[in-house]
């Protein structure tokens, strides 16, 4: 099984759907070595290493 890494929690009202994709979007460019997505079930941001 793959380790995921939780990059945010964003199980809170502080962010709007569009600040959270913009930190998805943002986190991606910065780790282009990561499969990087919001998991619903967590309600995180969450990297996975690539390869």
């Amino acid at each position: 099984m793959d380790s995921v890494e939780i990059l945010v929690n964003v199980d809170t009202d502080d962010y709007t759907l569009g600040q959270i994709m913009q930190m998805v979007n943002q986190y991606q460019d910065e780790h282009p070595d990561m499969e990087v997505y919001l998991d619903g079930d967590r309600r995180a941001i969450v990297g996975r290493r690539i390869g």
